[in-house]
């Protein structure tokens, strides 16, 4: 907000018109009486009163007894509870009815009032009314009463009118015709919203790009940037951190490209927004020492629209994303491909063509390396009953029952492949015979204990398999001699009686 100067010159026509004002009312009020005495508004009820008692009692007296005209006084007691005693005298006696206690009448003659009283034309006595103090009697009430209060309220509040609308009116007297129109024009074609501020923050000078920018004409010469909706409602990335031409104008500190957002929505429009302090030499150290300590003398305010720059990186940053997730679903696809292309769909292994593709690189490389290679060939004993006794669909869950069980007994080196039909063949790598032939007996006894737990078929089924190991070092032996050597040994099995594993050259392992 501005930093008012309490007695500037709008301050002192304000003040100066304001008692000029309020002098002609009270004069105006003292000669006509604008605003009523509340004292005397209640002096003159209470006679008033007091007056049409005494004339209901003379009427009263000619037809009704001393109990009735008590009667009359209780009542008006209890009607009007300022009234403190009431008293009917007959002159020069003593009360003949009454209300309350008569106290003596002191100089309060507004307390006290004597009324007349009249039978068949003639004096007879008096009415006396005793009352409490009016409201506001003597000088410390009177200085609370409105007749007192009002000049001065009516003052304050009209110079505070006039010290708000002058200040307004006078800064809207066309200051702009101090610019030289060649220097408006040049201002005006900046594409940069462009603004100079006086040090209390009030807009000395506004170029046509900011009512485009912020899409408001209210943005004039003369007006306080954070009294303008568009600039209060402005919100940066750091909340706690003081408006930008608050730091240039408090600090004389300059600011660059901070980023702002006006509007909210898709009308919301993004600033970047500049400020650099005004100054008599800001260059000199101690000059500028000194505006640090007492601000700025004004500051020049940039605002760069940056809206369809941000948008279109927005957009860009869209389309990357849909490009990025294009690009992961084509993985995933190239992947299923892949696995569809080299993968048995029943049982997971790998197929024959994928197997001896892969197969036979990894046999090299270990040959090479002088590391033993084993093959495994694997076929279920008697699979041709399973089919014939249970149907072919309990034979496929007895195929993915036993391949289940390969391909969670491999290891991560080893390959697993379905051979054809029933008949599995499983690559080792890195297996001495002893090892590839305690592997094979290891997966003949998971196979015999666990195949049949998988299946849904009461009773439960036996499946055992049978094994055929051979192992090389040699890169002379190929991989297809590799397995057929295995595919020897297996068939030796298969004659001692199945469910037992042979390496080839007739080592027989028997089962346990």
């Amino acid at each position: 907000m501005p930093r008012l100067r309490p007695f500037d010159t709008i301050s002192r026509i304000a003040v100066g018109l304001s008692a000029l004002v309020v002098l002609c009312l009270v004069t105006i009020d003292a000669l006509f009486g604008l605003v009523a005495d509340p004292a005397a508004r209640e002096a003159a009820r209470r006679q008033a009163v007091s007056q049409v008692l005494a004339d209901q009692l003379m009427v009263a007296a000619t037809r009704l007894g001393e109990r009735e005209v008590q009667q009359m006084l209780d009542a008006f007691r209890r009607r009007e509870t300022q009234a403190l005693a009431i008293v009917l005298r007959p002159a020069g006696a003593e009360p003949v009815a009454g209300s309350g206690i008569l106290q003596p009448a002191g100089d309060a003659a507004r307390m006290h009032l004597a009324v007349p009283v009249q039978l068949q034309g003639r004096d007879w006595g008096a009415l006396e009314l005793q009352w409490q103090p009016i409201p506001g009697e003597g000088w410390p009430g009177r200085l609370l009463t409105m007749s007192t209060l009002w000049p001065l309220l009516c003052f304050l509040g009209m110079a505070v009118l006039l010290r708000l609308y002058l200040g307004r009116v006078l800064n809207q007297l066309d200051p702009s015709g101090a610019v030289p129109g060649r220097v408006r024009s040049a201002y005006n074609s900046l594409t940069e919203g462009v603004m100079i501020l006086d040090e209390h923050g009030r807009i000395l000078l506004v170029n046509e790009a900011v009512a485009q920018i912020t899409g408001r004409r209210d943005v004039s010469i003369g007006r306080q940037i954070e009294d303008i909706e568009v600039f209060a409602a402005m919100r940066q990335d750091d909340p706690s951190r003081p408006l930008p031409w608050r730091m240039a104008l408090e600090r004389s500190v300059g600011v660059e490209r901070i980023r702002m957002v006006i509007g909210e929505g898709s009308r919301a429009r993004i600033l970047l927004v500049s400020c650099a302090p005004l100054g008599q030499d800001l260059d000199n150290p101690g000059e500028r020492r000194l505006r640090r300590r007492k601000g700025a003398e004004g500051c020049l305010v940039v605002l760069a629209d940056q809206t369809s720059l941000e948008r279109a990186h927005e957009q860009l940053s869209r389309a990357l994303k849909d490009l990025q997730g294009a690009h992961e679903q084509i993985r995933l696809k190239n992947e299923e491909l892949f696995r569809l292309a080299t993968r048995d769909p029943m049982t997971g292994c790998l197929n024959r063509r994928a197997f001896f593709e892969q197969a036979g690189a990894l046999k090299e490389r270990c040959n090479l390396e002088g590391r033993p290679v084993a093959a495994v060939m694997c076929d279920i004993d008697h699979f041709k009953s399973f089919n014939d006794r249970y149907g072919h669909a309990i034979g496929d869950e007895v195929i993915k029952a036993v391949a289940g069980i390969y391909n969670g007994s491999a290891r991560e080196a080893d390959l697993v492949c379905r051979y054809g039909g029933e008949e599995f063949c499983v690559l080792l790598p890195d297996c001495e015979e002893e090892v590839a032939l305690a592997i094979a007996d290891t997966l003949r006894r998971l196979v015999q204990d666990t195949a049949g737990d998988g299946i849904d078929h009461d009773p439960r089924l036996t499946i055992t398999s049978s094994f055929g190991v051979a192992v090389t070092r040699s890169t002379r032996v190929g991989l297809e001699a590799l397995i057929d050597q295995a595919d020897q040994a297996l068939y030796q099995s298969k004659r001692n009686g199945r469910n037992r594993c042979t390496l080839h050259e007739e080592k027989v392992a028997e089962p346990a």
